[in-house]
């Protein structure tokens, strides 16, 4: 089962790579100029060494005017086709040399003193993919895992447990390699599972065994949740302290580690990336994160709440307290043990889940797995279009210099509580565009651009309609290797309107991406003047989607089919408008924030007005029933659930989580340190914690904290604790603060009552008992929001 194919059975050199070699399934660096592949067949895993070339393009062939190479080496200069920026190719026999010839050019480029340009960015004169894989695989044309499902992928899962006593620590967080291992759990995708101890052996035996049994088992991909930031990081360390050399490599080789870090849309992550030569090392906690970039909707990131979130926590799961876990060790450790394995098993569950797309991305892209499932969409189409125009010998451009100036579409025309509801979209709007009105980079002078679109859309047709295919047959393996495949090609499809607006893009254009909006901007016009020409009363519509009243003759799901049916059939050529549900009312709240109440009685919230996830739990619960109860009208009703929030709050009838919040820390400490004393930022509750219990915590860390004390101060900066200092019997959470923050998440509701009527709901006033008479909703608001936003959400 391959889908690199074209519908001719041709391999598509466009995506895939001109070499249609197979089943590569590991690739590192030797020394200089050689790379060695690993090849799995039937009878195991095979190596073989091959010659690469060190290359980079520059603007101009007297940029090498004046360098000789060691041991006079050859070296090739090529002028290449076109008028692009990068005119010339540079192609040496060893690293040695490339790296020779860009230190002779960076210094003939500071002796000549080299201004910057307006937007503040040098003029490079090379552009360079520095790794030397990624040059492999650029020139050859070679890709990982082609003729390979994701099922062929020989995947371990790690995961490890230490001896960490609280009492006797310092801070309550762990440090890396402070205390011994005392535990591994292993298992693999083949129904494999095995844990390791020190019960019956030392910790240097234990790590010995672990290095033996990677070596064994030879997987292509060690995978494990925070793998990078605690187990190999702390794996390494107490083989450092033991004497145990980590040779995990395929080739023997100890991995390499270095500092790296990852980006989550508003949050980057600091992290130490571990090569290990031969295999791929895949971080499910980045997996998680990288899903609930969309998704927005992930309580916590970590392994647990993670497996309950898709469905992967057994009913008899094995749950365990960090600080337990010297106890448990001491005295009950099957119980311990238990709790290890689980954690591999639930790590495979999530891995599988979420791999696919980076997995058979890998087979189009020229980057490792663990490249690919770490590196932004934009590293991915550009990797794409330079490998094109290096397999033509063709000119590359440098990014254009401007901003986009034109965003999405949004409008909001009606506030309050509305029904029956109908959402429509425009499948695809950005991809359609972009086809329909042949959109492509000026600088793109082959006109890939268009033609990797293209080829994406037709193969993500063709996985699509297998994968429908496969699951009616009750394939259901084969049915999601199939829809895996069409979720990389869109993402890839997706990104690439990102792409022209993206600012160090080489092949961006500012004036495409304008095209691509402003069209975008006529075609919700065009559609809002038909929905209402049929009578419909639109609420919002949000770039590519129109949430509408349907007129009152139409009542079926039928009809509404039939309606956008008839409005999609008058839209530009190539724009499809497609029925994407109904539900029985919603409450319009904010630009995209509502909430849509389904006919089978479900809550749909969307917007961070609504139900951000930065704030407490009992407030977002709040929020959640209190809508349940405008939908469904009942005043009585919201009146009872704030006087029990409040008693709750006051009777301290509540566990920590559901008070406490967890914030990430988004610059380093000593950034903190300096920004508070020249009064750039206020303090902050997390950083004025970590310092105060003297916690090492990097950039992109979380931390988990409550409100302590009384009083209602302007700033609680200094009232911090951390959630696990929270005792039940004896709770010092500031009540005040608490019930002022319940009243903040009241404020929610005050559009839709008169401030009287909303002052008595949201009370607790003994004087006069409350009645919901004469309280009546506001349900419609006639309204206009307009504002051209940026729509590109994906982050670059």
């Amino acid at each position: 089962m391959n889908n690199n194919h074209d519908n001719n059975g041709n391999l598509n050199t466009l995506l895939f790579g001109k070499d249609i070699e197979e089943r590569i399934v590991g690739i590192h660096q030797l020394a200089d100029n050689r790379i060695r592949l690993y090849v799995r067949d039937k009878n195991g895993v095979k190596s073989r060494d091959e010659e690469f070339y060190p290359f980079f393009f520059l603007s101009e062939d007297t940029l090498l005017e004046g360098f000789t190479p060691a041991n006079n080496e050859k070296f090739w200069l090529i002028k290449l086709q076109g008028d692009n920026f990068y005119r010339f190719l540079a192609i040496f026999k060893t690293q040695q040399n490339y790296r020779n010839a860009l230190d002779h050019i960076a210094s003939k480029s500071k002796q000549s003193s080299q201004e910057e340009n307006d937007s503040g960015v040098s003029n490079n004169l090379t552009y360079n993919k520095g790794d030397a894989v990624t040059q492999y695989l650029l020139q050859t044309g070679k890709t990982l895992f082609k003729g390979m499902m994701f099922e062929d992928l020989y995947r371990i899962q790690l995961d490890i447990e230490t001896y960490y006593k609280p009492e006797k620590s310092t801070s309550t967080k762990v440090s890396i390699g402070s205390d011994p291992i005392i535990i591994i759990s292993l298992c693999d995708n083949k129904g494999w599972e095995q844990v390791i101890h020190t019960k019956e052996q030392s910790e240097k035996e234990l790590l010995q065994e672990l290095v033996t049994i990677i070596q064994l088992k030879d997987p292509d991909v060690i995978e494990g949740h925070n793998i990078f930031s605690f187990d190999l990081s702390y794996i390494q360390r107490r083989c450092e302290i033991n004497g145990v050399e980590f040779r995990i490599g395929r080739d023997g080789s100890i991995p390499r580690s270095f500092p790296a870090s990852i980006r989550f849309a508003e949050r980057s992550l600091d992290y130490p990336f571990f090569d290990i030569a031969g295999r791929h090392v895949i971080d499910t906690f980045f997996l998680v994160q990288n899903y609930d970039v969309a998704k927005r909707s992930m309580p916590s990131y970590g392994l647990k709440a993670a497996a309950k979130y898709f469905g992967f926590a057994s009913p008899d799961r094995t749950y365990v307290e960090y600080s337990e876990i010297a106890n448990l060790w001491d005295n009950n450790p099957e119980r311990l043990l238990d709790y290890a394995l689980d954690d591999v098993r639930e790590t495979e569950k999530i891995a599988a889940l979420l791999s696919g797309s980076n997995f058979y991305m890998t087979r189009m892209i020229p980057y490792t797995y663990a490249q690919t499932s770490r590196l932004g969409p934009a590293a991915k189409i550009e990797a794409l279009l330079v490998r094109e125009y290096l397999k033509e010998k063709h000119s590359l451009p440098k990014p254009e210099i401007g901003q986009q100036h034109m965003g999405g579409f949004t409008e909001v025309f009606l506030k309050g509580i509305l029904g029956p509801i109908v959402y429509a979209d425009v499948e695809s709007l950005y991809p359609s565009i972009m086809l329909s009105y042949n959109i492509c980079p000026k600088s793109d002078e082959r006109k890939i651009f268009p033609k990797i679109l293209t080829d994406l859309k037709d193969l993500r047709f063709t996985a699509k309609k297998k994968a429908k295919e496969e699951k009616e047959k009750g394939n259901e393996a084969a049915a999601n290797n199939f829809d895996a495949m069409q979720s990389s090609f869109k993402i890839l499809i997706n990104a690439m309107y990102g792409y022209l607006g993206f600012s160090i893009g080489i092949f961006n254009d500012y004036e495409e991406a304008d095209r691509v909006t402003t069209t975008g901007q006529e075609i919700a016009r065009k559609m809002i003047k038909e929905f209402e020409s049929r009578d419909c009363k639109v609420i919002e519509v949000d770039t590519d989607g129109i949430l509408f009243v349907p007129p009152a003759h139409i009542r079926s799901k039928e009809d509404e089919i039939n309606l956008v049916n008839d409005v999609s059939s008058v839209m530009p050529k190539g724009i499809t408008i497609g029925y994407d549900g109904r539900y029985r009312k919603m409450i319009s709240y904010l630009k995209k924030n509502y909430a849509l109440l389904g006919y089978d009685g479900t809550i749909k919230l969307k917007g961070s007005s609504l139900i951000s996830r930065s704030g407490e739990k009992f407030g977002r619960e709040f929020v959640r029933k209190g809508f349940e109860k405008l939908l469904e009208e009942d005043v009585q009703g919201l009146h009872d659930l704030y006087v029990s929030y409040k008693e709750m709050i006051l009777n301290h009838n509540w566990m920590i989580d559901d008070f406490s919040r967890t914030e990430s820390l988004k610059n380093t400490m000593e950034q903190y340190k300096v920004d508070t004393g020249s009064g750039k930022r206020p303090r902050s509750i997390t950083y004025e914690l970590a310092l105060r219990k003297k916690l090492s915590v990097n950039k992109g860390d979380r931390i988990t904290y409550y409100v302590s004390g009384s009083g209602l101060q302007s700033s609680h900066y200094d009232k911090g604790k951390l959630a696990d200092e929270w005792n039940s019997s004896k709770p010092d959470e500031n009540t005040q603060f608490y019930l002022k923050r319940l009243d903040e998440f009241s404020q929610k509701f005050l559009p839709f009552f008169k401030p009287q009527d909303f002052s008595s709901i949201f009370s607790t006033d003994t004087l006069f008992s409350f009645s919901p008479e004469g309280i009546e909703l506001i349900k419609e608001i006639r309204h206009k929001e307009t504002e051209s936003i940026d729509e590109n959400d994906i982050p670059f």
